[in-house]
C-alpha cells in the first residue's frame, strides 16, 4: 500500500485538529510522506478557507514542523487550490487543484471585472470586499455544502421544481457546468493532483427528489417519498461531460509536459507522473458519513486507467483520526 497521504486539513481552515496533531497521526500511520493542504483563500466565500492572515501563519508553522519531524517522515507544504482562489503560490511544495464552486456566466463576468479593476494592487482588501458581494445561488454556488445548494442555483430561491422533465434537464445543465469547470482546472491552477473529480455527487447516495420536486433525505423520508436521483449519472449528457473534462485534463497535462513542466511531487520522490495527470481517489466523504464509495465514480476511474492516468489514494482528512481512512479497503482501485 502507498506510504503517503497528500490531502489533509487542519484548524487553519475547516479541519478539526492542529497541524502538529495531523503530523503526529501521519507518523503513527507509518507514512513516509505526508502532505497538509489548507484550503486556499477564496474571496467570494471565506466561510471554510484559510484567511489571508492565517495563510501566513500556516506556512510558517508547516515549515517549522518540517524540521521538527524530519527524522520521522517527509512533510510537504501543500494547498488545496480552488479553481477560484486568489493566493501567492510560491511557498508551496505542490497543489491539489479542486472545484468547490460553480459560477454562472454573469457571475464569471462580474468576477473578471473585479479582478481587472484591482489588477496590480498589493493590498487585496478592496477586491476581496467586492468579491464578497457576489450573490450566492445567483452568481455562484458551492458544490459540497448542502444537498439543496445546487438545486437553488438551478431552480431559484426555494430549490424545488415540480416538473420532472425540466428538473432533470436543469440538473444536467448544472452537471455540465461543473465538469466544464473541472476540465479547466489544470489550466487554471497548474496543479499537481486533481482533487475529488466528481465532488458534485457528494450527496447523491443519501439524497434525492421528492414528489413535490424538493430535495429530501432518503433515510428520513423512505423509499415511498423518493422520486428520482439528484443527477441521472447514466444520461448521455452526464457521461459526455465528465469524459470531456478528463480528456481536457490529459491534453493540458501533456501540453505542460511538452513545455517543460514536471509534476512537483517527482522532486521529493513521492511519485512519477510524466505527462499524465494525477487523480486522487478521495475517501473523505466516506469517513464523514456522506458516502459509501470514494470519488471518482467507478466508470470514471476505469476511463482514467484506460488513458494511463496516475491514481493515488487521498483521505481528504479533516481530523487526525481519519488519516489514511479507507486506504486498505480501496487500495485495489489504484
Amino acid at each position: 500500500m502507498q506510504k503517503f497521504d497528500l490531502h489533509m486539513h487542519t484548524t487553519y481552515c475547516d479541519g478539526k485538529d492542529s497541524a502538529e496533531a495531523m503530523v503526529l497521526s501521519a507518523a503513527e500511520n507509518g507514512l513516509v510522506f505526508a502532505g497538509i493542504t489548507g484550503h486556499s483563500f477564496t474571496p467570494h466565500d471565506q466561510s471554510y478557507c484559510m484567511s489571508r492572515e492565517g495563510t501566513q501563519g500556516y506556512i510558517e508553522e508547516l515549515r517549522g514542523l518540517k524540521q521538527k519531524y524530519s527524522g520521522q517522515l517527509t512533510l510537504l507544504l501543500g494547498t488545496e487550490l480552488d479553481r477560484y482562489a486568489d493566493i501567492d503560490l510560491s511557498p508551496y511544495d505542490y497543489y491539489i487543484g479542486s472545484v468547490h464552486y460553480i459560477f454562472s456566466e454573469s457571475g464569471k463576468k462580474k468576477r473578471e471585472e473585479i479582478l481587472a479593476r484591482h489588477a496590480g494592487e498589493t493590498d487585496r482588501s478592496a477586491s476581496d470586499a467586492e468579491m464578497e458581494e457576489l450573490v450566492k445561488f445567483e452568481d455562484w454556488s458551492p458544490v459540497d455544502d448542502y444537498a439543496e445548494d445546487l438545486c437553488k442555483f438551478a431552480f431559484g430561491a426555494d430549490g424545488s421544481c415540480e416538473d420532472p422533465v425540466m428538473r432533470r434537464e436543469k440538473m444536467l445543465d448544472v452537471a455540465e457546468l461543473y465538469f466544464e469547470t473541472v476540465g479547466g482546472v489544470v489550466a487554471a491552477t497548474n496543479c499537481d493532483i486533481i482533487g475529488h473529480f466528481d465532488l458534485l455527487t457528494k450527496f447523491t447516495e443519501g439524497w434525492g427528489f421528492g414528489p413535490s420536486g424538493n430535495v429530501i433525505s432518503r433515510t428520513r423520508c423512505g423509499a415511498a417519498e423518493f422520486v428520482s436521483d439528484i443527477f441521472d449519472t447514466t444520461d448521455e449528457r452526464y457521461i459526455a461531460a465528465w469524459k470531456k473534462a478528463i480528456d481536457r485534463i490529459f491534453d493540458d497535462c501533456a501540453e505542460r509536459y511538452r513545455n517543460g513542466f514536471r509534476n512537483r511531487l517527482e522532486k521529493p520522490g513521492v511519485l512519477q507522473a510524466g505527462d499524465k495527470p494525477v487523480f486522487e481517489i478521495n475517501t473523505g466523504a466516506i469517513s464523514k458519513g456522506y458516502r459509501t464509495l470514494p470519488y471518482p465514480a467507478a466508470d470514471q476511474i476505469a476511463y482514467i486507467k484506460s488513458k494511463d492516468g496516475v491514481l493515488i489514494l487521498s483521505s481528504d482528512s479533516h481530523a487526525a483520526g481519519t488519516i489514511c481512512s479507507g486506504f486498505e479497503e480501496f487500495s485495489n482501485l489504484i
